[in-house]
């Protein structure tokens, strides 16, 4: 696809360029950071225990969580006419939308998905930001002219790249020196990387056992008390469960100075279910004694297969509330689990399903669910405004797609 990149992708490494590029011209290739001085390491202050120990699973037919339908809709922002999706989502205050896009072609009876690059969506359009042989794992924006994207290209260890201020930086991602995100994994091969944070001190990256912050000229690393995939909230009160697909363990929270273990309540299995896992995807920090962790639990059933004659599996939805001091659990139905949630801006949250159909609502005690026309990849709230974004796609004809966003409204 030959446009104008506004990214560019130098030796493995992704930066983020000035927008006002009236043509097209090679990027000058990145120095390597220098390795950070080592972080002075604090003792950790004590676990805090989960109250209660354990979250029973009620019976399948129990519905813990009592959702309504919603009277409440999500709209759509921009369709596209063009085939694809939109995967990774950031939103800024000043109402900027990021995201990663794909493209879909079809070849024969199989359809081609090729990764595209960057959008900013402003002003009523998308800008594209191409940016060839990359992987993008998470993306934060602070307004529309600045912005921070976590990644991975080829074999190299990892990436970030910001732009802002009408300057391009780049970093390596060098494995135990406290440059973002060194676990010995790059983010993109195997590890989860969150964000969270818009302020000069932030964001928050996440990744295996540490994390890291930007701190208004540089990145700062912490170790982690526990395993982190996913990070929530803003300031002081930040929050990380261990991500998709992880094993089930405490969360931690950032209490101003240090990373402090948070024990969860063990979640409950049916009697003589086989294979059990427990995962906690995501987490909404909505007030200092108000924090949601979601995720689920899947099993497989006894002496049970489905249509292709392999062990049926059931999924089963949890949220878990804390009130800065014990957890109440809510279940959902067999069937699913939750991958997402974000605050709405005005005191609840929204949850999205491993459908990617469903959103659940939370506010004042009482749930509710919204069926989406398409298939919602990512979640993100604008900060200062009760404004919730979507992106995904919509579908169009058998196997494809066309990528779109909504909105709350």
């Amino acid at each position: 696809m030959s446009r104008c990149a506004r990214i560019a992708a130098v030796a493995g490494l992704a930066a983020l360029v000035p927008l006002p590029v009236l043509a097209c011209a090679p990027a000058p290739a990145p120095a390597p950071a220098p390795t950070p001085a080592p972080t002075p390491v604090a003792r950790p202050p004590a676990p805090l225990p989960a109250v209660p120990a354990r979250c029973p699973q009620p019976a399948s037919s129990s519905f813990g969580l009592g959702v309504e339908a919603a009277a409440r809709f999500w709209r759509v922002v921009s369709l596209d006419q063009g085939y694809g999706a939109l995967d990774a989502l950031a939103v800024s205050g000043d109402g900027a939308v990021w995201a990663t896009h794909s493209t879909q072609r079809r070849t024969g009876t199989t359809v081609e998905t090729r990764f595209d690059g960057l959008r900013r969506w402003a002003g009523g359009r998308w800008e594209p930001f191409a940016v060839p042989g990359l992987t993008v794992t998470a993306l934060g924006a602070v307004s529309g002219e600045r912005a921070w994207v976590f990644g991975a290209a080829g074999g190299a260890p990892g990436f970030v790249g910001t732009y802002g201020d009408g300057t391009v930086t780049t970093q390596w991602l060098s494995p135990g020196t406290g440059t973002p995100p060194g676990t010995g994994t790059a983010p993109g091969t195997g590890t989860s990387v969150g964000l969270a944070g818009t302020a000069a001190r932030g964001p928050w990256a996440v990744s295996g056992a540490e994390a890291w912050r930007w701190e208004e000229a540089g990145w700062r690393a912490y170790r982690l008390p526990v395993k982190a995939g996913a990070v929530g909230g803003e300031g002081a009160n930040v929050w990380t469960v261990g991500g998709a697909h992880s094993a089930q363990g405490p969360a931690a929270r950032w209490n101003g100075s240090a990373w402090q273990a948070v024990g969860v309540p063990e979640l409950g299995f049916p009697r003589g279910a086989t294979s059990p896992r427990a995962h906690l995807d995501d987490v909404a920090v909505l007030g200092p004694r108000d924090v949601w962790a979601v995720g689920g639990v899947s099993w497989l059933v006894p002496d049970e297969y489905d249509a292709q004659g392999e062990p049926l599996e059931r999924l089963r939805p949890v949220a878990l509330h804390w009130d800065g001091g014990t957890w109440t659990c809510a279940w959902g139905p067999v069937g699913s689990t939750f991958t997402q949630a974000e605050p709405d801006g005005g005191g609840g949250l929204w949850v999205l399903d491993s459908t990617g159909t469903r959103l659940l609502h939370h506010s004042a005690g009482r749930w509710t669910s919204t069926e989406i026309p398409g298939t919602v990849a990512a979640l993100s709230h604008r900060p200062g405004t009760r404004e919730v974004y979507a992106a995904g796609s919509t579908p169009h004809g058998e196997d494809l797609t066309r990528a779109t966003l909504w909105r709350t409204g």
